[in-house]
């Protein structure tokens, strides 16, 4: 038997990039579902890639909505938070089927924005910037780290 990997195969922002030209294709082919889901998985990777080179722990679905957020707040862009609960239903519409094509090409068009805005959010806060001060975030990594310290302690 072979063993997985212990990390991805292509890096997070190569998954991200992937996965919209992707997306694209899936929606020229009237396919909803991957082309959601590939649309969401294109900003869960986009910020996989962020909390990577910043250390930051990102372990499960919420924790994408925390880091959003807190990049939001700390580049001073009220617009990423929201975009990405926006991207999120693309996430929920791969399973439930009620977004028509053209609401997909819009959460399209809504990712290809946010994933600029991560990407000048990132490159516009300091490199040892502290992780996100969200509770709940912060106990999900002490749990996924097995109790050791977190990066910014």
């Amino acid at each position: 038997m072979t063993l997985a990997p212990v990390g991805p195969i292509e890096s997070h922002a190569a998954h991200s990039e992937r996965m919209l030209a992707h997306a694209e294709r899936m929606l020229d082919a009237g396919d909803r579902l991957q082309a959601s889901e590939k649309i969401w998985g294109a900003a869960a990777h986009a910020l996989k890639a962020i909390a990577d080179r910043r250390s930051w722990p990102y372990a499960h679905h919420a924790d994408g909505r925390v880091i959003a957020a807190h990049l939001g707040k700390q580049a001073g862009n009220r617009e990423i938070a929201p975009l990405f609960k926006s991207i999120e239903g693309m996430h929920v519409n791969f399973y439930d089927d009620t977004y028509s094509l053209e609401a997909i090409r819009d959460g399209l068009d809504e990712a290809k924005r946010l994933l600029a805005m991560l990407t000048d959010a990132d490159a516009a806060i300091p490199g040892g910037a502290a992780m996100p001060d969200d509770r709940e975030y912060r106990r999900r990594a002490e749990r996924a780290a097995g109790k050791r310290r977190l990066p910014s302690e």
